[in-house]
């Protein structure tokens, strides 16, 4: 644990994470907060946790890959 914690990605994502639950609240929830302070069973919390991070990182996904391939298309 104590490993995963000091990485950048580890610290990286907590950030992502606190300011989603910011910027959407009640909408998104990490799982540390759907765990340590909601009723919700821990499998509905993994699997919740896991959807949220598939629409996260895809979105990361489509915002660089319109980031990169933008200048190609307007230049043409």
């Amino acid at each position: 644990m104590r490993d995963k914690t000091a990485s950048k990605t580890f610290r990286a994502k907590k950030k992502l994470d606190h300011l989603l639950e910011r910027l959407l609240p009640g909408i998104y929830l990490p799982l540390y907060t759907m765990v340590t302070f909601t009723q919700i069973p821990y499998a509905e919390a993994a699997r919740r946790a896991r959807l949220q991070d598939r629409i996260v990182f895809a979105s990361i996904l489509a915002l660089a890959l319109s980031i990169l391939l933008l200048p190609i298309l307007l230049f043409r």
